[in-house]
């Protein structure tokens, strides 16, 4: 299955390789303001040595998160493991790498992916980071230390990771809930799509789409006031009318 979307920062990706089950699943885009899960340099393990593994946590409580080097408030779905995530993966090399290598992402549940395949990033001796897709292990009980694996083959190397997005099943989620709201306009080369959290709960992320192949996201955020999420949404061409959706998964506030 290769599923394709757009992102507000304008780059798109294209997810590969989704397993039969989460084929079946309806799934849809959610992205959330870039947010640091993970940063080896802080961590207690520190970085990961060459030609071994480590599991993260892509959905934990905030102390959870912050030891493994993360923000503790980042405005992510702690509660709920998200089927796929989307994430800026960097490579820090150590003053001790010993040359050329690569971090592999790969779901922790799953066997690590053999040398050659499923490179997630290639490194030299300055840091480099790659936006990816990466399945996460969505099983009831997940291998110890989180969802995400990730393995440094031939350097000792330091892993960064910011979350961009997520992925969820647009069924309803235990404790959280998907509003969306359809919008049209006439007459217009530009768009805000917004749509507002209920009372008492507060934005993680959102989204938006719009039907006509002329227009195109061209920014998609929180609200200030952190109640909900709006979506700018352009004309490529000369003015037409438009018409599409924006959503917002929301959870109960802290």
């Amino acid at each position: 299955m290769r599923k394709t979307l757009s992102f507000s920062a304008g780059v798109t990706l294209a997810i590969i390789g989704f397993n039969s089950a989460q084929a079946q699943d309806d799934l849809i885009y959610v992205a959330v303001e870039p947010c640091r899960i993970a940063d080896t340099r802080i961590a207690s393990e520190g970085f990961i040595k060459a030609n071994t593994n480590r599991n993260f946590r892509v959905a934990g409580t905030s102390e959870q998160l912050a030891g493994q080097g993360g923000k503790v408030d980042c405005l992510n779905p702690k509660a709920q493991k998200p089927v796929a995530v989307a994430a800026y993966i960097i490579a820090v090399p150590t003053d001790s790498s010993s040359g050329r290598g690569a971090l592999s992402a790969y779901p922790s549940d799953q066997d690590i992916p053999p040398v050659g395949s499923g490179t997630t990033v290639n490194f030299g001796s300055v840091p480099i980071g790659n936006t990816t897709i990466v399945t996460a292990c969505s099983a009831e009980d997940c291998p110890v230390g989180g969802e995400l694996g990730i393995i440094a083959r031939n350097s000792d190397e330091n892993v960064v990771i910011d979350v961009q997005g997520y992925f969820f099943p647009s069924a309803p989620i235990p404790g959280y809930q998907i509003v969306q709201n359809a919008f049209a306009t006439v007459n217009s080369n530009s768009v805000i799509g917004q749509v507002f959290c209920p009372a008492g709960k507060q934005a993680l992320g959102g989204g938006g789409t719009v039907a006509d192949p002329s227009w195109f996201m061209d920014s998609s955020v929180p609200r200030p006031d952190g109640g909900g999420w709006e979506v700018r949404y352009r004309s490529s061409g000369s003015t037409f009318s438009a018409a599409g959706s924006t959503w917002v998964v929301c959870a109960n506030a802290n």
